[in-house]
């Protein structure tokens, strides 16, 4: 079966243009000066993830992509959800420390930045959660299993693509989600759908930032929040 002219376009933005955007874009907030604000943030995680799936959605249709089977949940989906974020969430600590200081304070305008921030950084929690999957482990994979025959060279591309496409973040936390999206594509696998692996992308995605905003607190990276109990 080939690849329709919109499976194409979709291969070659999202497989090429995107990760030369994010590494510009890295290259763009490292330099001295002001970082993205919080509203920014999310209007470029808004747009970004909008227009990927505006290139998924004529993909879907016109090569007949099935990506939403009926849901049938089985013992491997919560054991792979549980197991999941269990290991992500505990080795968090360790990651954040592997990291410069200097690393850290850059990019935390990535993440919460306050206890104010939690409700746009659930949103895009959400966004991304849902729509990457759709992208990278449901769309992307399939055109790409069309393309080269094999489930194996389809996922070892699209979790190179998918690192790449997150290159603000620094190379250390590339290689960490390396791993992260390879562990995804095998609940995938596992589970014949995508609805487990969007459930702990967005759990995941959310708990990290809770977790980071504290952990830049305790490095003095970030102000504690101001006690307003009385005296």
């Amino acid at each position: 079966m080939g690849i329709s002219p919109s499976g194409w376009v979709f291969l070659v933005v999202i497989g090429v243009a995107f990760p030369l955007l994010a590494m510009r874009t890295a290259f763009r907030v490292r330099q001295p000066g002001p970082k993205p604000t919080a509203t920014q943030h999310l209007i470029s995680v808004v747009v970004s993830q909008g227009l990927t799936l505006a290139l998924a959605l004529p993909a879907i249709r016109f090569d007949r992509l099935e990506l939403f089977p009926r849901l049938d949940l089985g013992w491997e989906d919560p054991g792979l959800a549980i197991a999941f974020l269990l290991v992500t969430l505990a080795t968090l600590p360790a990651r954040w420390r592997w990291k410069p200081v200097e690393e850290r304070g850059r990019n935390l305008w990535l993440f919460p930045r306050s206890a104010r921030d939690l409700g746009r950084w659930a949103l895009i929690a959400l966004i991304a959660g849902i729509l990457e999957e759709i992208v990278y482990r449901g769309v992307m994979l399939q055109l790409l299993q069309r393309l080269l025959g094999s489930w194996w060279p389809a996922m070892l591309v699209c979790v190179a693509v998918f690192s790449l496409s997150h290159f603000v973040q620094g190379w250390r936390a590339m290689l960490v989600i390396v791993a992260f999206a390879a562990a995804s594509h095998g609940i995938v696998l596992a589970t014949g759908d995508l609805y487990t692996a969007m459930f702990v992308h967005v759990v995941y995605d959310f708990l990290a930032g809770v977790m980071v905003l504290r952990l830049a607190r305790s490095d003095g990276l970030l102000a504690a929040p101001v006690s307003t109990e009385p005296l």
